[in-house]
């Protein structure tokens, strides 16, 4: 069960509920271990060129976290399963770096100045 907002939007594309449930199954299973930084997503499926074919199915996913700045990822494929694997593995991915730095950050010691270290500079 998701504790955050999640929509899906399907723009100059004919967009099923198999879709539908097939992104946000594949979503699921990607952020099983880091949903709790999530605030909300929003994901978009477009067909660029419409009928004409070619490398134009789109998948941008647009993610609000805990961390500060949104995490915004775009994929561009030809088959439209190939660009939302794609788009949801790198913005999960991009989401468990930040929170890694996050956590290094605060295992950084605090150099706390001492007055033995004063009287040495001076």
């Amino acid at each position: 069960m998701r504790n955050y907002d999640f929509e899906c939007v399907a723009t100059q594309i004919n967009c099923g509920p198999g879709t539908r449930e097939y992104i946000e199954r594949e979503w699921d299973k990607a952020v099983n271990r880091v949903e709790n930084w999530i605030k909300t997503v929003r994901i978009c499926i477009t067909d660029i060129n419409g009928p004409k074919g070619g490398i134009n199915q789109r998948c941008r996913i647009v993610m609000q976290t805990r961390l500060g700045a949104p995490i915004v990822v775009q994929e561009t494929r030809e088959r439209l399963s190939s660009a939302i694997n794609v788009a949801i593995r790198r913005s999960v991915h991009t989401l468990k770096r930040k929170i890694s730095k996050k956590r290094d950050l605060k295992k950084q010691p605090v150099h706390i100045e001492t007055q033995q270290d004063a009287e040495g500079l001076s």
